[in-house]
């Protein structure tokens, strides 16, 4: 059992583990921090820990502490902080595991 810190720190992006079924990575935003509009290969879950960001995705959805929102693959979208931000997102499956890289060559 590994206990991870989920703390607002200077470096903006931070991967915390990714166990081959899902990729957990610590954003922490300063207010005003925009992640712009991008696509993942994975379904995402988004935490907000702590502070409120706008999540853009077709619709502007605000989010606060303690809210979550998910997201299918391929679905583009962006965040912005309206406030200091503590965001996890959890990716599922992780990247790696449908990876054209992957050693196995699959």
């Amino acid at each position: 059992m590994n206990p991870y810190k989920l703390s607002f720190e200077e470096t903006f992006i931070q991967p915390v583990l990714d166990n081959g079924v899902s990729k957990v990575v610590k954003f922490s935003f300063p207010k005003g921090k925009v992640l712009q509009k991008h696509k993942t290969t994975s379904d995402i879950l988004v935490f907000v820990l702590d502070g409120k960001i706008r999540f853009t995705a077709g619709e502007d959805v605000e989010l606060q502490t303690a809210d979550m929102i998910s997201l299918a693959k391929q679905v583009e979208h962006s965040i912005e902080a309206l406030e200091d931000s503590l965001v996890v997102l959890v990716l599922t499956p992780s990247p790696n595991a449908h990876s054209i890289f992957k050693p196995d060559g699959d």
